[in-house]
């Protein structure tokens, strides 16, 4: 990697230049919606008036999603709900709890804590996505016991196309619309209001980090997933360090679940040991990613390579381009609740992609990204990421047909909005190389459709395609990029 720290760079985003009459996705790259089209109902009824009288209608939550999934900017006549004015707690009962569809993941955390309460999946990333948009794109965390938040989804309001509010899902729902294909359905099915979801008790959860090499980590990854509840790791191909975390509930009797119950509870408590296991790589990566980001790491932000204590927090003046890489240096091991391991944010926009591959063919896969990172140094500026899912009962989740193992990876948006001139055809080449082993793709992230046959490895994408067509023959529902989806080279009946 240290000699390839000279790349070009293509134009992007340029935040200076976004247009101030234009909603854009998180990135800052695609266009949503004029701000002119952007409509925020403040109850069902509204929202049913809305849906019934538009010829084209999308919903969106943060608007963190990459590709145009929910994208009307060229379509004067349609309109984008933003569904912010339906948060909050609906109901809660001993076992569940229903939130309205735009209650942030962050705040479903926070009041179901308060309640001696958590989802019973692990969190992923992102807390600022809302409930319904992490459901309607297969977001998940990491555990083969567990698979995405929309499997816990026991029952949805939701408005159809024709402007009529259906309940699906729960004893009270329409039998002829599946629970399974709403809960992840990219918003092409219907827009949510309230999702009841299933609880448990709040559990505190210890991280243990470990950093390992690549043979140890491609011999023994699936036996880790099924010992241990929630395992993630990242795989650093420049050289070969594999960074893991294996977190499991708490042992009541350990001096860090002593001292976290013991405290306010508002942060998880760090180990006294350090392991500096990583710096060394974590310093390869961090100076290539000045280059690509266009950026420079400040004082007391550079990696001692030879540290043994963490640095001071005054020290930790991170730029937030570093700040995600930074993490793994002087790692220590963690006490506390599921969100605090877990849920740690993304600090500045990038585009990521996420596939998944059947369990049983991560090894022959991981080899294959092995022999393409050899053949390609400094292609990548962040390891790849590797969470597990156990299997999934919605239609279009990629562990519909049994447990699968997400390999993702990133490029970084620099801040004068461009990228790697490398760095899409360097995600196309991996997306090229995990679709030969049944790979996926994450629906929120940048993939690229024409390389997956959908309808070879999702086994209710027929029916699902079918149920669509119902639901919404005139095509209200479809984006210009959904369409392509569900529905390429189909005339758009909407239009004639």
């Amino acid at each position: 990697m240290a000699g390839e720290l000279q790349h070009s760079s293509v134009p992007l985003a340029a935040p200076t230049h976004l247009r101030r009459d234009t909603f854009y996705n998180w990135s800052g790259v695609h266009p949503i919606a004029k701000r002119s089209q952007i409509h925020l109902p403040t109850s069902e009824e509204e929202l049913c008036h809305l849906v019934r009288r538009a010829r084209k209608v999308c919903a969106v939550g943060k608007g963190l999603s990459y590709e145009k999934i929910s994208s009307i900017s060229t379509e004067d006549d349609a309109i984008l709900v933003d569904l912010k004015h339906f948060s909050g707690l609906k109901k809660l009962t001993k076992n569940t709890a229903t939130f309205g569809a735009g209650t942030s993941i962050d705040q479903v955390i926070k009041i179901l804590g308060e309640h001696g309460r958590m989802m019973p999946c692990s969190p992923g990333v992102i807390g600022i996505q809302t409930l319904g948009g992490s459901i309607s794109t297969g977001t998940h965390g990491q555990g083969l016991y567990q698979s995405s938040y929309a499997d816990i989804v026991v029952s949805m309001r939701v408005v159809l196309p024709e402007g009529r509010v259906v309940t699906v899902g729960g004893p009270t729902g329409e039998r002829d619309l599946p629970l399974e294909a709403f809960i992840t359905s990219i918003g092409v099915l219907g827009i949510i209001t309230e999702v009841e979801i299933e609880t448990a008790e709040r559990r505190v959860l210890a991280c243990k980090k470990v950093t390992c090499d690549f043979d140890e980590f491609v011999d023994n990854y699936v036996q880790w997933c099924q010992d241990i509840e929630y395992v993630k790791l990242w795989w650093f191909p420049e050289t070969d360090q594999v960074h893991v975390w294996f977190t499991s509930t708490a042992n009541p009797s350990s001096p860090g679940y002593l001292e976290f119950t013991s405290s306010g509870r508002t942060h998880p408590v760090e180990s006294q040991a350090v392991s500096s296991a990583l710096n060394m790589t974590v310093s390869l990566y961090q100076s290539a990613m000045s280059v690509d980001t266009k950026s420079t790491p400040v004082a007391g932000s550079r990696v001692d390579t030879t540290a043994t204590q963490f640095p001071q927090k005054e020290e930790l003046a991170i730029p937030p381009q570093f700040q995600t890489i930074r993490r793994f240096a002087n790692s220590r091991d963690l006490v506390g609740y599921s969100e605090q391991i877990l849920c740690k944010g993304i600090p500045v926009p990038q585009i990521n992609c996420e596939i998944a591959v059947p369990l049983e063919n991560f090894r022959a896969a991981t080899e294959a990204l092995r022999k393409w990172s050899a053949k390609n140094q400094g292609r990548l500026h962040y390891p790849f990421i590797y969470r597990s899912s156990g299997k999934s009962k919605a239609w279009l989740n990629p562990a519909f047909s049994g447990p699968a193992v997400y390999v993702g990876l990133l490029v970084y948006v620099a801040s004068d909005g461009t990228v790697r001139a490398d760095g899409f055809e360097t995600m196309r080449e991996v997306q090229s190389i995990l679709a030969r082993y049944g790979g996926l793709p994450h629906w929120g992230k940048h993939f690229v459709p024409e390389l997956y046959d959908f309808n070879k490895y999702y086994a209710k994408w027929d029916e699902f395609r079918a149920l669509r067509r119902k639901i919404d023959p005139t095509n209200k529902l479809l984006s210009s990029f959904s369409r392509t989806l569900f529905e390429p080279g189909r005339q758009v009946l909407s239009k004639l």
